[in-house]
């Protein structure tokens, strides 16, 4: 039974209904839907596919909205504009086709030529294309100087590594999308670019405002969030380490360590991380991985993350289902063998609630037996993922939201069930619905966790049971 998560992203190479049927039933996690991408209308069509299919599965997957975030773009052009080596070009917020006899590149920005002093160079499309600066104009025009050839088209992202750009962290389509999510009973909301804890509680108190329920995930793409590291991990409920624009922003050779610190971070917090961008990257045209891939891949898992992310490589690749069941071939192995590898799995305990986990989670470990588990909140669950036992923790609640939200945490198989008042009649429920499930069969024995009401309160216990 896997224990690392897998976040698959939804797109036209997933819309038909037997793909989706498949994706989930070959064990995907969490569906994305990039809402940088495709209409209102086509994410409508893609949320109810994935919940008819899913109504089917014991395990439905959580939905995560990732949004589009403020980024500076270059403007709509007709055709491509081909850029060679050595040539001046003009970064514009004013839309002008030429100035100075030099191409004029349009920037969504009013304010770049102020950030761009604040750094040495501009990048597009995450650095397959860079400019030298060579001057910046009194009329704020700033002149570039290609570092290699290539082609601009619409819409294309710039970054400007090191600076302090002061665009906002949303834009009102980010707003309106939360909106959207929120109405939509969504279940995670992952925030591109964002640089601050401030801005991740900006977006709770509106969540809050609506009334909505969604989980914040934090994108780290950006040098601020990464110097903002330990506030936001506070902040959010979980954590994607977005590495694409990441490592257009700081030095790539930095991306394995900053990655690993970040996956760290968040395993001593008790916060979910995903690992994500360009990890199967070659499956979008080619149906094998990578070796290189592989092991980025076998990487994630060895550190332990909650969790790593197909992009384009499902959205709109030629392969799909193939690279699902790569990635999910891949971590499996790995975790086969992870008593190999250095990595301690050593966490802090900071509260009476993870240090019964932490026990509970020692004596599975020690016995090799798998945890079950009774969860209203799925508080209690999320500190057993904590302390990554290396066999599955089988989580029971009677909240759907509860159930999906869970999905997205290392090592937890979230099962529904009603609680009943009477202890013995849920826990019976219980062995059936798991027996159900495949999870676990009769006799096999399990790591018990769960509360008994007494006079004077709820007990926490933790023993060994058999199943009937």
């Amino acid at each position: 039974m896997r224990l690392t998560k897998i976040v698959c992203t939804l797109g036209p190479s997933t819309d038909h209904a037997l793909i989706m049927k498949h994706l989930i039933n070959t064990g995907v996690d969490i569906v994305r839907i990039n809402l940088s991408h495709g209409t209102r209308k086509e994410h409508d069509h893609r949320i109810a596919l994935v919940r008819k299919i899913a109504a089917k599965n014991p395990i439905p997957p959580a939905v995560l909205f990732d949004t589009r975030g403020a980024a500076i773009r270059t403007g709509d052009v007709r055709d491509p504009l081909d850029i060679h080596k050595g040539q001046m070009v003009i970064f514009s917020s004013a839309p002008t086709p030429r100035k100075n006899n030099l191409p004029c590149i349009y920037v969504n920005y009013d304010g770049f030529a102020k950030d761009v002093a604040t750094t040495k160079k501009i990048l597009l499309d995450n650095g397959e294309l860079s400019f030298d600066i060579v001057r910046i104009e009194k009329n704020k025009d700033v002149v570039g100087r290609a570092r290699e050839d290539g082609v601009i088209g619409s819409r294309r992202h710039i970054n400007l590594p090191g600076a302090d750009v002061h665009l906002p962290s949303l834009t009102q389509k980010d707003w309106d999308d939360i909106v959207f999510a929120i109405e939509q009973d969504i279940d995670y909301v992952a925030l591109s670019f964002i640089r601050t804890a401030d801005d991740i509680e900006e977006v709770r108190r509106f969540i809050q405002k609506k009334k909505g329920s969604l989980s914040i995930i934090a994108k780290i793409e950006t040098a601020q969030a990464v110097q903002n590291i330990n506030e936001i991990i506070r902040a959010a409920d979980g954590v994607m380490v977005a590495r694409g624009d990441l490592g257009a922003e700081i030095p790539y050779e930095r991306i394995p360590a900053v990655q690993d610190a970040i996956v760290s971070l968040c395993g001593d917090a008790g916060k979910p991380v995903i690992v994500a961008t360009h990890m199967l990257e070659s499956m979008r045209e080619h149906p094998i991985p990578t070796r290189a891939e592989i092991t980025d891949v076998a990487h994630a898992a060895v550190t332990q993350a909650d969790a790593t992310m197909l992009s384009g490589e499902t959205a709109n690749g030629k392969f799909p289902l193939r690279a699902v069941e790569a990635m999910a071939n891949i971590l499996e192995e790995t975790e086969r063998n992870l008593a190999r590898f250095a990595h301690s799995g050593i966490q802090g305990v900071h509260d009476e609630r993870e240090a019964r986990a932490e026990a509970a989670a020692s004596m599975s470990e020690s016995l090799g037996l798998p945890i079950v588990v009774f969860t209203r909140s799925g508080r209690t669950a999320e500190a057993l993922s904590k302390f990554r036992p290396s066999t599955p923790i089988i989580a029971l609640t009677d909240t759907p939201r509860v159930q999906r939200k869970l999905c997205l945490f290392f090592g937890i198989y979230p099962l529904l069930l009603p609680f009943k008042k009477d202890p013995e009649s849920t826990l019976q429920n219980a062995w059936t619905i798991i027996k159900k499930a495949k999870l676990l069969h009769k006799g096999d024995r399990c790591i018990l966790v769960s509360d008994v009401r007494s006079k004077d309160g709820g007990i926490s216990t933790v023993q060994v049971r058999a199943i009937p």
